[in-house]
């Protein structure tokens, strides 16, 4: 480091250390700080450091990052210290390398969905733009707002501040006050290329969508009669409206898609048919069966019903025959759909059995807690393992166990110990398993090109593409990263991976991305924190009432209006501009 160097760094200390130029070490900043002690954040030693000129250590770690810049330490500081001026000195001071790529929330978002910039906008009453910002990234913002799993909360870094913002919510709220006005998707000139898409879930209709859009012919194919796949036909309406379902995949369609229904691939035709019929095909058939369980006893029937199918039934308008008391094993979403609806049919009892603890359940919290308030009882922690004859003929008796999980089992491996004394009996007319989902993949020769691994079409994780020439693979039936589930928005992503990776092979650019709304969300953001903005604690959608749930699926959440919206909006952060003011040295460009 030359001599220039070291006189920059010496300016930036002075600049960080005139803030706090006077600070008395109190520690009152560091009592009012959320994150003290969290990976060793203390803001009264930072600030002690910076006073000493100590800095090296600080700036070759994340600690100025674990900063959420939510102004407790100012608000409680006795001398109106600018203390959050002194932490934000210090990240412009590090290197580059160390600053975060992006809000925590849109890292989060396997579509990598600016949530930070439409959350913005909500807040400044911009319900247009911030609808205009989520459909840069996805088609169907009204489904996602419903039905997402939102990892993108559970890394929002409010939460470590008191909660998460209501970022879902927030996006449900965009689509419902804007999708109606939102102009028709225009399609770029017709490329003379034709694609086969195979599955119109959420993989496939974002795929079908953004190839559209690149000017190629698409052929939609669906083995069901209606469109949506798991959207459609594996998420109760209480959760997502049919409605919303109709308008947003009719937008999709309505682009020139040419809908197929009533096409099964390995029934009304073959990858070697589409192949020989198309530029490009892909498979996006979801994982729509249930996985069995192999529980003794239980093989009398209509006793033990598979979750996706039974809930696929009520969807469908079909015959379910649920009465008396119902046990669901699983504890997924599905567990949770298939409990809620139970009752809704008029289940006297709906029990739920889980192996793992209340806090493991794959479940959203949400979910889990509506159940419970509708009546769903939990057993968490316990396993099912055999079911007989009650003596009446038609009632079967549930022998379940407690369990723990045994810590001293290998990395990896769950081994359930019986707890002592753990044993109880639940009485069941009907059984649901819930215990996962599998694609079915019948249509596939375990040993042709299209490569299977761990039951899933095996890909590249980046374009989507198999092991057989112009034949791609996306959504739940395909492989994933590890660790990351099938979801939603993970569809979604894939979808979109897919689509810029047919567009390449179809001789385009593979550009999907687009700017839907170009106006400066930035301006004027200088990181000053309103009186109370600390304090201002998470709002949650309102939900239908108890007694008006019964016996119905109309949707539950029933979404915030104009004033809540704006008002959870406005709890943000705004990391994005705190990176940005980072990156640019000062207030964001």
């Amino acid at each position: 480091m030359g001599p220039g160097s070291d006189t920059r760094l010496a300016e930036q200390i002075t600049q960080a250390k005139e803030p706090i130029i006077s600070c008395e070490q109190c520690g009152m900043c560091s009592s009012a700080c959320p994150i003290t002690g969290v990976e060793g954040f203390n803001i009264r030693r930072i600030e002690r450091a910076v006073q000493l000129g100590a800095v090296d250590g600080l700036l070759h770690s994340q600690i100025p990052w674990l900063c959420t810049t939510c102004g407790r330490c100012e608000t409680a500081c006795p001398n109106g210290y600018r203390v959050m001026t002194t932490t934000r000195t210090l990240r412009r001071m590090m290197p580059p390398e160390l600053t975060p790529p992006a809000a925590a929330c849109r890292v989060a978002c396997p579509a990598g969905m600016d949530a930070p910039r439409y959350i913005r906008l909500i807040a400044e009453g911009k319900f247009d733009a911030a609808y205009s910002v989520i459909r840069e990234t996805a088609p169907m913002p009204g489904i996602l707002g419903r039905a997402c799993a939102h990892p993108c909360e559970e890394q929002c870094r409010r939460a470590a501040v008191d909660q998460s913002i209501s970022i879902c919510a927030l996006k449900r709220f965009a689509a419902d006050q804007a999708e109606a006005d939102f102009p028709p998707v225009a399609t770029a000139a017709d490329s003379g290329r034709r694609v086969a898409v195979v599955g119109s879930g959420p993989a496939g209709l974002t795929a079908a969508f953004y190839l559209r859009k690149k000017g190629h012919a698409v052929t939609l194919l669906e083995a069901r009669e209606q469109a949506g796949g798991m959207l459609r036909y594996g998420i109760p309406t209480y959760r997502l409206p049919q409605e919303v379902l109709d308008r947003e995949i009719g937008d999709i369609l309505a682009m020139g898609v040419d809908f197929r229904p009533g096409t099964a691939l390995g029934e009304q035709t073959t990858i070697e048919q589409l192949q020989a019929e198309y530029d490009a095909v892909l498979l996006a058939v979801g994982a729509q069966s249930s996985r069995d369980l192999d529980l003794e006893g239980a093989d009398r029937p209509n006793v033990l019903l598979g979750a996706l199918e039974y809930l696929a039934d009520v969807r469908a308008g079909r015959e379910v025959a649920l009465k008396g008391r119902v046990v669901v094993i699983g504890g997924g979403s599905a567990a949770m759909d298939a409990a809620r609806t139970a009752l809704r049919l008029g289940a006297e009892q709906v029990s739920v059995v889980y192996r793992r603890q209340r806090e493991a359940m794959p479940a959203l919290p949400e979910e889990l807690e509506q159940a419970l308030e509708e009546g769903v009882v939990l057993y968490d922690g316990a396993i099912v393992h055999a079911a007989q004859s009650a003596g009446d003929g038609e009632t079967l008796s549930c022998a379940c166990q407690k369990v723990t999980i045994d810590t001293a089992a290998p990395h990896g491996t769950l081994r359930l110990l019986p707890v002592e004394g753990g044993e109880f009996t639940l009485e069941a007319d009907v059984i649901i398993a819930a215990i996962g989902q599998e694609p079915a993949l019948s249509f596939l020769d375990p040993k042709g090109p299209v490569r299977m691994m761990g039951g899933l079409i095996d890909v590249d994780l980046a374009t989507q593409v198999t092991g057989l020439a112009g034949v791609f693979a996306a959504g739940d039936a395909a492989s994933r990263a590890a660790g990351q589930p099938g979801t939603i928005i993970s569809a979604i992503a894939a979808g979109r991976r897919a689509a810029a990776a047919i567009d390449r092979h179809l001789g385009g650019d593979g550009e999907i991305g687009e700017t839907l709304y170009a106006g400066d969300t930035a301006a004027g953001y200088s990181g000053e924190r309103e009186e109370g903005f600390a304090y201002k604690s998470r709002l949650s959608e309102p939900t239908l009432p108890l007694p008006e749930r019964a016996g119905s699926f109309v949707e539950v959440n029933c979404g915030f209006n104009a004033e809540t919206a704006m008002a959870e909006a406005g709890r943000c952060l705004n990391c994005d501009l705190e990176i940005a003011m980072a990156r640019n040295g000062g207030p964001p460009a």
